[in-house]
């Protein structure tokens, strides 16, 4: 049977999935998935893929595994939305390489029979110092940039630079297509994958998240079955709930899902 592995936050270092810290890949083929959650991090220069990018992006597509991952908030949406699609495990998705796919946002994917929920996606914490709106003239926002931190501000983003504000949904249609993917499975799936998490789960977690997103998978937290959660935003590699585990840089082996459907069906 193949398996499903899953890991956090990759902001283009993507080493942990060399084999010398990941060795299970030794066993491993491309029907075996690694999902990452979001702030993949290697479609990221606004100018185009740079070699960096490239070398990563090819040394993926090597590996003997797939990898997928969904979105989070530091991403070049632009970019993601360019990619050629196609459909994988019942759902579209789009195809960075052959075997590196972005999850879009709001479809169940049947992964060798895990029923799994995407939605990436979430709101920065790196921008409290404000983003830098500017024509996208290079001059301009780079000696604005500048300024900026000669004032001492060292949390800000600079619009479709380093930011977009497509990091949070923009499309209520996006939002209902999700609602409308879970209800056609009954509102019954195996694993949720997201960015971000909703508001019940951000007071556990001790942050003040509260925006359309977290609003959103608070509606779906309430209204949708699942057997495990899983999301990278906020750093930490720590359950959360009994079904709700907050991931960074481990890497985990998604085994119990299966384990739980095949004992439900004996």
């Amino acid at each position: 049977m193949p398996s499903i592995w899953i890991t956090g936050d990759t902001h283009g270092d993507v080493s942990r999935l060399n084999s010398v810290h990941f060795p299970e890949q030794s066993e491993m083929t491309k029907d075996d998935v690694v999902i990452i959650c979001g702030d993949f991090g290697l479609i990221w220069d606004y100018k185009g893929e740079n070699k960096e990018e490239k070398f990563w992006l090819d040394w993926l597509n090597e590996k003997p595994f797939t990898t997928v991952f969904i979105d989070g908030n530091h991403e070049c949406f632009p970019r993601l939305e360019a990619l050629p699609t196609k459909m994988w495990c019942g759902a579209p998705v789009g195809v960075a390489r052959d075997s590196v796919l972005h999850l879009k946002r709001g479809y169940v994917y049947n992964i060798h029979g895990i029923k799994t929920f995407a939605f990436g996606g979430a709101s920065s914490h790196d921008t409290l110092d404000g983003i830098v709106n500017l024509d996208g003239q290079d001059a301009n926002w780079k000696e604005t940039a500048k300024a900026w931190v000669k004032e001492g501000k060292r949390y800000f983003r600079i619009n479709q630079v380093s930011w977009w504000k497509e990091e949070i949904e923009q499309d209520m249609a996006v939002y209902q297509r999700g609602l409308q993917n879970l209800a056609a499975v009954n509102n019954e799936v195996d694993l949720i994958i997201t960015h971000c998490c909703s508001n019940d789960t951000c007071k556990l977690i001790g942050v003040e998240d509260r925006d359309r997103m977290t609003d959103y998978l608070q509606k779906i937290q309430d209204t949708v079955s699942y057997n495990l959660w899983f999301f990278g935003h906020h750093h930490l590699n720590r359950s959360i709930t009994d079904k709700q585990i907050c991931i960074y840089k481990q890497v985990l082996h998604v085994y119990d899902i299966r384990e739980h459907k095949e004992k439900t069906a004996e």
